[in-house]
């Protein structure tokens, strides 16, 4: 099982979110069902695993919190452009849930896919093909002021990961509330 802990983005915004990278020619756009914040890449686990995974995640109450989408931007190398995404305005409930995954993850000593990078609030639109640099760079300049209606987090989940011909897909596995729902 291919894993990750994510936030959910509203069906509205993700819908007004995927004409923006599917319109640039080279650029394989993130279904508007597929979008979501990811909190922890976990990687690849066996069932026994995940079992465990679910129980240190619903360990983690928070309470709800409010978020806007905000601007848009892409991860890159000199050579090469390979993500095209949306960020999210500054909300340090976010940042503290991520932190608070990452750890109960890591308490559990067996995941030896989870990513380590530092945690970049993002909304992955696409993923590049071969569309040229110069087009992406000028979407994300012309939509500097790109904003969302505010929504709240209320729950994040577990989402498990497979691949197909169309691309990935994403399916939630479990869901964690946070306080007061």
């Amino acid at each position: 099982m291919r894993l990750f802990v994510g936030v959910e983005i509203p069906a509205d915004i993700a819908d007004d979110l995927y004409p923006l990278a599917r319109g640039i020619r080279g650029l394989d756009a993130q279904t508007p069902e597929n979008m979501h914040i990811t909190l922890k890449f976990i990687g690849n686990v066996d069932p026994g695993l995940a079992k465990e995974i679910d129980t240190a995640l619903s360990d983690l109450p928070f309470e709800p919190f409010d978020l806007r989408v905000q601007g848009l931007g892409i991860f890159a190398s000199a050579r090469k452009l390979r993500i095209f995404w949306a960020g999210v305005a500054d909300q340090p409930a976010l940042h503290a849930l991520a932190s608070r995954v990452e750890k109960a993850l890591l308490r559990l000593e067996e995941c030896p896919d989870m990513d380590m990078r530092k945690f970049t609030p993002h909304i992955t639109l696409a993923r590049n093909r071969n569309a040229a640099r110069a087009t992406v760079e000028q979407a994300v300049a012309d939509h500097l002021d790109l904003s969302s209606r505010a929504f709240t987090v209320d729950r994040f989940c577990l989402y498990e990961s497979h691949s197909t011909t169309d691309g990935p897909e994403f399916r939630v596995v479990a869901a964690y509330d946070g306080m007061g729902n």
